[in-house]
């Protein structure tokens, strides 16, 4: 027997209502005594029963009563003004229809009761229903943002993995060239490096230590090729300066350079902004 099936089943308010089957009330006072969360839950469902039912309660006006039976009372003063043959009948008559309205109200005055006992029992089952959606659904949106957030991470983990693999693969090339570039006088903590393949002209930049630009400035790898500067292009910082960077081809070059540019690169390196050169061992 699973509490749990209690609580969730719908089975206690149909229980607090009285609209429960014989057996399910057997099954919910048989696990009350066996589980105290059961009997807490039933406890507590009879509480918020009689709260709903005493928010949602309307007291009539003071004078409804009086009104409603000076009503009746003219009705039956002017059925018994009617000519009615016989002194006898007209007596029984008065009586009987006195007895008939007296009956009528009590029946309509029970019905309107059980209807409205009825609708405050459904509404606040439907209520408690919504409530259990409500709380589902927030979980469901909550699990469901959470899953996407991991999901995002697991792709981008996934990513970063392919180009760490490619970057060592390249690194182990024999056929590539590592040319290392400590920095230059004015910046002398900065430190890169360019690995460049002779065979394919590939070039690739490995960012080991330069300080983040301005939002305006952007570093620029140079080649020099018989004692003139070649654009070899921009590269990023932040995340991706820990990877490779693949940069433009050169069939020859004697060493490489970075300089600090205006964002999108410059025709001409700025001599003074260079941050770091290495030449090509050999």
């Amino acid at each position: 027997m699973d509490p749990q099936h209690f609580i969730s089943s719908g089975i206690i308010e149909l229980y607090i209502a009285g609209m429960a089957s014989e057996e399910e009330i057997r099954g919910l006072e048989a696990a009350m005594v066996q589980f105290p969360e059961v009997a807490a839950e039933v406890e507590g469902c009879r509480r918020n029963m009689e709260e709903y039912i005493r928010l949602q309660g309307r007291i009539p006006e003071g004078d409804i009563k009086t009104r409603l039976f000076t009503q009746i009372n003219n009705e039956s003063n002017l059925q018994e003004n009617e000519p009615v043959p016989g002194e006898y009948l007209q007596q029984t008559n008065v009586v009987s229809m006195q007895e008939t309205k007296s009956l009528s109200w009590k029946w309509l005055a029970a019905a309107a009761a059980v209807l409205l006992a009825g609708s405050l029992i459904l509404n606040y089952v439907f209520f408690n229903r919504y409530k259990e959606f409500k709380e589902y659904k927030d979980k469901y949106q909550s699990l469901l943002v959470s899953q996407n957030s991991i999901l995002s991470k697991s792709n981008l983990y996934k990513t970063r993995l392919e180009q760490m693999q490619e970057s060592m693969e390249i690194i182990q090339d024999p056929k590539v060239l590592k040319v290392p570039m400590p920095g230059t006088k004015a910046f002398p903590d900065a430190l890169a490096t360019v690995f460049w393949n002779p065979q394919s002209q590939q070039v690739y930049l490995k960012v080991n230590k330069l300080p983040e630009p301005t939002a305006d400035k952007q570093y620029q790898l140079w080649a020099i090729v018989d004692g003139k500067p070649v654009d070899m292009g921009v590269f990023e910082m932040g995340d991706t300066a820990s990877l490779l960077q693949k940069m433009k081809v050169t069939g020859k070059a004697q060493m490489f350079a970075v300089t600090l540019e205006k964002k999108g690169g410059a025709l001409q390196p700025t001599m003074e902004q260079m941050y770091v050169a290495g030449k090509i061992p050999g």
